[in-house]
């Protein structure tokens, strides 16, 4: 029998994890444990992603900003456009207005050139008209003139501004006489009537 036959070690081979030692091994297990921690984190968002969102924010910021600049100044020429509107509406109004005058005014100077050819009933006549077409004109713009002689006297209409004695009793507290014309609208009075009230006698030494 030879020797190789009687040294079976002989003919199998060595494990290659023997002859490393044992500094080596641990290395190479540092090595592997080191690699885990670096894969996990490249897997998560880098600088770059974020340098992109940030940007993204930024434009989106910069829209919004131009966008509110352009409301704002969308909502100025609005306001102007109504303010010009409105103004135009009033010097219309004023316009239709002053020539629904006019022809008083026509008729005012028909009557004051009438002075001086006809009678002084005939001025008379020609001024009663003027005044006739100023109320009307003053009733199409919703003023109309407060009641006056006859009516019972109202402090939120009237204006006393003298009495007059009277022995009748049923007569108290009614104007007899209108000294200065007086005007309201629905709203308000514009200017209450300056009047003459009767007052009883009887009543007043009671």
């Amino acid at each position: 029998m030879s020797r190789k036959e009687n040294n079976p070690a002989a003919e199998r081979p060595e494990d290659p994890a023997k002859d490393v030692p044992e500094t080596e091994a641990g290395q190479a297990g540092e090595i592997r444990e080191e690699t885990a921690p670096e894969e996990s984190a490249a897997a998560g968002p880098s600088p770059e992603d974020f340098l992109q969102i940030i940007a993204g924010l930024e434009e989106r910021n910069r829209d919004l900003t131009s966008a509110l600049a352009a409301a704002r100044a969308d909502f100025f020429n609005y306001r102007k456009r109504i303010e010009r509107d409105r103004q135009r509406e009033r010097i219309m109004a004023g316009e239709e207005k002053a020539m629904e005058f006019l022809p008083v005014l026509d008729n005012l100077d028909r009557a004051l050139s009438a002075g001086g050819t006809s009678d002084s009933a005939g001025i008379l006549q020609g001024v009663t008209m003027v005044r006739r077409q100023f109320l009307y004109v003053l009733e199409s713009m919703g003023v109309e003139q407060i009641p006056t002689v006859g009516a019972l006297f109202s402090p939120e209409l009237h204006e006393a501004v003298a009495a007059e004695v009277t022995d009748d009793p049923e007569k108290n507290g009614i104007v007899t006489e209108e000294i200065l014309s007086g005007y309201r609208t629905r709203e308000r009075v514009l200017r209450p009537a300056k009047v003459k009230v009767a007052s009883c006698a009887q009543q007043v030494t009671e």
